[in-house]
């Protein structure tokens, strides 16, 4: 389920970028910048010792994202991969061993 809702934004972001789509004006801010759990969960992905293919999968909260809207729904899996990578960035610079893709 959720690699279709991912297609589709990526269709809509494209769609967008040429003109044939509304741009959505949702302005929410779902996971804060201190939320100490997610960068819990950051830290785990990082840390497993196989390849982390899709972080997207662990780090989305599944009651939050189904109780969203479409235009919300894009927004927070936004937010999720920034603050994903700025977070990845900074452990890697503390552990240069680190295993993850993205």
């Amino acid at each position: 389920m959720k690699n279709d809702v991912l297609k589709d934004f990526a269709l809509k972001a494209k769609r967008r970028l040429v003109g044939k789509e509304n741009i959505p004006l949702a302005k929410i801010k779902v996971i804060s910048n201190e939320d100490e759990d997610f960068k819990n969960r950051v830290k785990s992905l990082l840390s497993r010792d196989e390849l982390i293919a899709n972080p997207v999968q662990y780090l989305i909260d599944d009651k939050i994202f189904n109780s969203l809207t479409e235009s919300e729904r894009e927004r927070y899996l936004l937010s999720t991969l920034d603050k994903y990578s700025l977070l990845r960035e900074q452990l890697e610079n503390n552990n240069p061993y680190t295993k993850f893709c993205m």
